[in-house]
């Protein structure tokens, strides 16, 4: 299980505070604690600083950096803040992230070419969410071939199938669970990833919500999350799944 640490993100009121006051302290905190947790990969996202996220970006990345001995992951929705990440970015980032949209692969393949760093595709296209998990795949399908084609190595793709809350679409797990299990089987070299707490927003019990789908997803090819590694009984609750796959635990 490849983790993902959500926590330094701008929607968060205390990180958002932190990047506009600069607070070193607090960032490479917040950063080094998941790492010491077990992620892989710190996401940074400064996108609701809006026109301040490019500066934002440019400070913040060296800045964690000097500290953590993981790559980040860059998460915005700006090809420009994008492009200024990586840039600053010592090393291989991670893209989050590169959509079936024609726009976005317009901007963003230029920049993957260049910087060649790690990428997670959504699942999602002009047509907007696929409404089967055979469309899902294909707009998966359709992204890896392209990456590869560019000169990514299939092990450093991620494939987000996307998740949705149950609250608003009860069907949403069982969607996701169906399109996760036809592209492990059709690319079984691709890695797969979720944004996990996704699938409780709006329910009560969100943690219990979360662990419980963790494990399901586990069981049908989830690769990696992006998830709050410091929540230990999510953790706790990714290597007993992973024994009773027989898989050896991550963490």
């Amino acid at each position: 299980m490849v983790i993902v640490g959500e926590r330094l993100n701008s929607s968060r009121k205390p990180v958002l505070e932190a990047l506009e006051k600069k607070d070193e302290n607090y960032l490479q905190e917040e950063a080094l604690k998941q790492e010491q947790a077990g992620a892989s990969f710190i996401d940074l996202n400064a996108a609701a600083l809006l026109d301040k996220e490019v500066e934002a970006l440019k400070w913040a990345i060296p800045l964690l950096q000097e500290k953590l001995s993981v790559p980040l992951s860059i998460d915005t929705p700006s090809p420009k803040a994008m492009e200024e990440g990586l840039k600053a970015h010592q090393g291989r980032a991670l893209l989050n992230s590169l959509s079936g949209e024609k726009e976005k692969i317009k901007s963003l393949l230029p920049l993957i070419k260049e910087y060649k760093p790690s990428v997670i595709i959504l699942c999602l296209d002009e047509k907007g969410l696929p409404k089967s998990p055979e469309y899902a795949l294909s707009i998966a399908s359709r992204m890896v071939d392209l990456l590869v084609k560019e000169g990514l190595d299939i092990d450093d793709i991620f494939i987000d199938p996307l998740v949705h809350p149950v609250s608003i679409e009860p069907d949403a797990a069982l969607f996701f669970l169906e399109s996760l299990r036809r592209i492990k089987e059709r690319m079984p070299g691709a890695k797969t990833i979720a944004g996990l707490s996704n699938i409780s927003f709006g329910l009560p019990q969100r943690r219990l919500m979360n662990r419980i789908f963790l494990s399901v997803a586990l069981l049908n090819g989830l690769d990696a999350a992006i998830l709050d590694p410091l929540d230990t009984k999510l953790l706790r609750a990714i290597s007993a799944a992973e024994t009773l796959l027989n898989q050896e635990p991550s963490l």
